[in-house]
């Protein structure tokens, strides 16, 4: 295995963001005089990009109300995204490894850029980054594998020597779907139950196994 190329997904593998996400969330919905709900419960929607995060915070009852709830997350998220938010232990010292060894870094994400920009910036580790693509770039949301192969493009790099990292079973599938290799983290949002259903190549407990793996 030559690695020439590691893309990563972004909240559960990189940054640990639940919290400022439930705050912004349970903020939008006090507002708006919904029901607010336990951290856990919000952490539990995301993943899968800002509009399925609000449907599942608002459940049927409240779904007449998903564009206003939308607009005005969006304002609060915006606002206080980078308050609780956290690299997880060792992505920097990844991110470091990656760079001494001339192996292109990139960032695959269902977060919309600016934020994500916004996000990493504030955790000073942007500039590590060969190029980032989110949602607004795809038409195709994961595991479609269109993020990856604009990336790829892009780059000017092969699938066959490229790692995706994430969370979740999308994630696995994303890389599959894009022929790459693939590692799943296992300290994310995603359950390990379907991480492993999905059958990454490797599976680890901490990011910081990527420099053994690429060593």
């Amino acid at each position: 295995m030559n690695i020439k190329t590691v893309i990563f997904d972004l909240d559960g593998t990189l940054i640990d963001s639940r919290k400022d996400i439930a705050v912004a969330a349970n903020k939008t919905l006090s507002e708006l005089n919904l029901p607010t709900l336990p951290e856990e419960t919000i952490a539990s929607f995301i993943g899968g990009g800002v509009d399925i995060l609000v449907k599942r915070c608002l459940g049927e009852q409240y779904i007449h109300m998903f564009d206003e709830v939308l607009q005005s997350y969006k304002k609060n998220y915006f606002q206080g995204c980078t308050v609780y938010t956290t690299l997880y232990p060792g992505v920097k010292e990844v991110l470091e490894f990656l760079k001494k060894r001339g192996i292109k870094t990139a960032l695959a994400t269902n977060k919309v850029i600016s934020l994500s920009e916004k996000i990493l910036e504030h955790l000073g580790v942007k500039d590590y980054f060969d190029l980032m693509l989110g949602p607004e770039h795809v038409k195709n949301r994961k595991p479609n594998p269109e993020i990856i192969n604009i990336l790829l493009e892009k780059l000017n790099k092969k699938p066959e020597d490229t790692l995706y990292v994430g969370d979740s079973n999308l994630d696995v599938l994303c890389g599959k779907n894009a022929g790459t290799y693939t590692c799943a983290v296992t300290y994310g949002i995603g359950s390990l139950e379907s991480i492993i259903e999905a059958d990454p190549d490797f599976i680890i407990t901490d990011i910081k196994k990527l420099i053994l793996l690429l060593s």
